[in-house]
């Protein structure tokens, strides 16, 4: 017999590899299998085919004896599942005849069927418009290497589930009906990319302890600028206003010049004399007191290495200064 064609190969072993047994069957399973068999092979007298193959598949896969594969491949044909019987016949041919010794009634029975079957073999081609790196298509779940894709996937009639996956990209399912002895061919359309979901933020920076101490003393430094400066300034300020008051009070003492010793108008003269330079001398200290306190604050406020705070220097309320001099009075008022 000459070497079977790499696909018909391929199509045999994917049908009996999987869940292989040990070499010999544990007692307790052949008898399970042998119960499982005369119960299959009474139905498939009777034409039940569809009770009697998953009794079969059962019963092959607790002992894997040639004659259950036999007449599991008679059930799937009873069935129409031509793909799958045909495989099966295939298989049984291969052990009938490496058999020792070699099975050549059950070789020619599987031969028979399996060419009685081959005209009738359903398949699925499948075209790739996009072809991609690590695509993988399965038919029905199970794998399918490429090299099928183009030359047809031997498959059972009926409607068959296809699905494609592909690193990066969204996975793609179909389905296609296959008839007996027809061949369909699917276009697996160019596969869409996976979005990329944008990073999450990082986390928010936490302070060091050393961190919020340098913050802290930065803050009262500026604080105690802000403090100094306005003292300063308000100081000033009242040194100003000292001075104004210091003005009119000796325009008042000039008006009585010269007056008569002891007049109420000397006497009135006299006392504005006296208060035009009790306000010059404080204005003549306040001034510079306010001046060296201005100059403090602001080397303060310079030196501590700029604000602390977050908020915006819009929403915080800048510092106001309001004062108001009048014969013999002096207010003062700001906020900051």
């Amino acid at each position: 017999m000459g070497r079977l064609r790499p696909w018909v190969a391929c199509f045999v072993l994917a049908a009996h590899a999987a869940g292989a047994a040990p070499a010999f069957a544990a007692p307790s399973d052949i008898a399970n299998a042998e119960g499982l068999f005369q119960r299959a092979k009474a139905l498939m007298a009777k034409k039940k085919y569809a009770e009697a193959c998953p009794m079969l598949e059962e019963s092959y896969r607790l002992d894997r004896a040639m004659g259950t594969l036999l007449n599991l491949a008679l059930c799937h044909e009873g069935l129409g599942r031509t793909a799958s019987a045909w495989g099966e016949f295939k298989a049984v041919e291969q052990q009938a005849l490496a058999a020792s010794p070699p099975r050549e009634d059950r070789a020619k029975l599987a031969r028979t069927h399996a060419a009685r079957l081959e005209p009738k073999l359903s398949r699925v081609k499948v075209t790739v418009d996009a072809p991609v790196t690590g695509l993988v298509l399965k038919v029905d779940g199970e794998e399918k290497g490429e090299p099928l894709w183009r030359s047809g996937i031997t498959v059972d009639p009926g409607r068959r589930a296809i699905e494609v996956t592909a690193p990066g990209k969204k996975p793609y399912s179909t389905s296609v009906t296959v008839g007996d002895a027809a061949t369909e061919t699917v276009t697996i359309p160019a596969l869409e990319d996976v979005p990329v979901e944008a990073p999450p933020p990082p986390p928010p920076a936490v302070a060091t302890l050393d961190q919020v101490e340098e913050a802290a003393a930065k803050r009262a430094r500026r604080t105690t600028g802000f403090i100094v400066g306005g003292l300063g300034v308000v100081t000033a300020g009242v040194g100003a206003a000292f001075g104004v008051l210091a003005i009119g009070a000796d325009s008042d003492a000039k008006k009585c010049s010269p007056c008569a010793a002891g007049s109420p108008a000397a006497d009135e003269s006299n006392r504005a004399t006296d208060r035009a330079l009790l306000f010059a001398n404080i204005s003549n200290v306040a001034i510079p007191v306010g001046g060296v306190l201005l100059v403090a604050g602001a080397l303060l406020v310079l030196t501590s290495g700029g604000s602390a705070d977050p908020a915006p220097a819009a929403k915080k309320a800048a510092p106001r200064l309001a004062f108001g001099a009048g014969p013999g009075s002096v207010s003062l008022g700001g906020s900051w």
